[in-house]
């Protein structure tokens, strides 16, 4: 499986509760809240702007944080499909399908 825009489609509520659960509170999860929340952007090509839109979801590439976050992210999904046929590669996911030979 190829994850298009794969840091693009995480969910920041999901993410945040994975974070939750995996022990980050308090300040550190208010900042990473705050990290995640109100972002924009907007594209600058040949001196004009185009309009500023929210994001609502994905994580903010070109950091080291980026990366960190979408493992954290993914890093459960063994547990929803049974008998360890996933295998995660950065942002790669192999899913093995065995069958019984005729």
């Amino acid at each position: 499986m190829d994850l298009q825009k794969a840091f693009d489609s995480i969910d920041h509520n999901i993410l945040l509760f994975k974070l939750y659960n995996y022990g980050i509170r308090g300040k550190i999860f208010d900042w990473f809240k705050d990290y995640l929340s109100n972002r924009s952007q907007y594209v600058f090509v040949n001196h004009v702007s185009s309009k500023t839109l929210k994001v609502n979801c994905g994580v903010p590439q070109g950091s080291v944080l980026g990366p960190l976050l979408f493992l954290l992210y993914v890093n459960d999904i063994e547990n929803c499909i049974p008998s360890n046929v996933v295998k995660l590669y950065a942002d790669d996911t192999n899913l093995f399908i065995f069958g019984k030979k005729k």
